[in-house]
């Protein structure tokens, strides 16, 4: 993949604040008592340094160059293995994976089984994986349009104007998210697209299944919401077998 633009990865942290989320997985890790954690898709690395504490062994990976290049010198980064590639990298025996900021999404159904099973297979018994995905009876993506997400941001090279566009789930629950940013100064356009498979919490629970994860817990939010069938979010919790 072609590696994110330096100048679009330095707003990520912007865009993709700590915040509940962050905690949530904190919290986690904490409560299972990690010595050994992978953040899967760990993007620029603002979670990953946070879970490198008191010891734990922390790999950070994820396949975007451009976003490992802001994680490698974030503060902390040096507590931290960062690896380019995905879940075939996972090359030691983990206490707890996590897949933070909707990465399960960014996953195309053809390397989402191959993904679980190599979670599965680098989890002990009783290892656990923690992710979230949005639900698609919420239609998210009918919120991404340009009237609704059409604004401008200062940057370190200008005002930067940006809007998103999305096409409807194709049969695979797949969107395409397109996101164009214009620099107003030099008037450069760069246009991203990437894809974003929706996935049912039955389809997720099947697929966790026959990787041999079994799910403990399924919420509605990052403060132990009870899940209901229209809730945005899904934030699960499963288990090796």
């Amino acid at each position: 993949m072609q590696p994110t633009d330096p100048r679009l990865a330095a707003l990520y942290d912007g865009d993709n604040p700590d915040g509940p989320d962050h905690d949530y997985y904190r919290a986690v890790a904490d409560r299972v008592d990690a010595d050994v954690i992978v953040d899967l898709g760990c993007g620029t690395g603002l979670l990953t340094v946070t879970l490198a504490t008191g010891g734990r062994s922390v790999v950070g990976i994820d396949p975007d160059e451009g976003m490992l290049d802001v994680a490698r010198v974030r503060p902390g980064g040096e507590r931290v293995r960062w690896l380019m590639d995905d879940s075939h990298q996972i090359d030691q025996v983990a206490d707890l994976i996590v897949m933070s900021g909707n990465v399960t999404q960014h996953i195309g159904p053809d390397h989402w089984n191959r993904t679980l099973a190599d979670i599965s297979g680098a989890l002990h018994s009783g290892g656990m994986v923690a992710f979230e995905s949005r639900n698609p009876v919420a239609a998210e993506w009918r919120s991404w349009t340009r009237d609704q997400t059409l604004a401008t941001l200062a940057t370190a090279d200008g005002p930067l104007t940006r809007w998103l566009d999305a096409t409807e789930p194709d049969a695979s629950g797949t969107v395409i998210l397109t996101t164009t940013n214009r620099w107003d100064v030099s008037g450069e356009e760069l246009i991203v697209s990437q894809a974003l498979t929706f996935r049912s919490l039955e389809a997720i629970r099947r697929d966790l299944k026959a990787a041999e994860l079994v799910v403990d817990e399924v919420w509605g939010g990052w403060n132990g919401e009870r899940f209901e069938h229209d809730s945005r979010l899904m934030v699960v919790e499963a288990r090796r077998m």
